[in-house]
C-alpha cells in the first residue's frame, strides 16, 4: 500500500471517528473535531500504534470520549 493510500485511509478513519463522537454524544462537529485532535488516542492512531485504526469507529470514539472526560475532571 502506498503512503498516499495510507494517508487517505487514515483521514477517512479520523472523519468517521469524529462523526461517531457527534452521534454518540450529541456534540457539534467543531466540538468533536477539537476533542478528537486533542486526544492522545488520535496521536496513537496517526502513528499506527497497536493497530488502533483496525478498531471500530464507535469503539475509538468511546475511548476518546473517556479520555476527554478524564482530562476534563483533572
Amino acid at each position: 500500500m502506498s503512503d498516499e493510500s495510507k494517508t487517505v485511509m487514515r483521514s477517512a478513519k479520523c472523519a468517521n471517528i469524529i462523526m461517531a463522537l457527534c452521534e454518540l454524544y450529541g456534540l457539534s462537529l467543531q466540538e468533536s473535531t477539537d476533542i478528537f485532535y486533542q486526544s492522545d488516542t488520535a496521536e496513537l492512531i496517526e502513528e499506527g500504534v497497536a493497530d488502533l485504526q483496525c478498531r471500530s469507529d464507535k469503539y475509538l470514539a468511546s475511548l476518546i470520549w473517556e479520555e476527554y472526560q478524564e482530562h476534563k475532571l483533572a
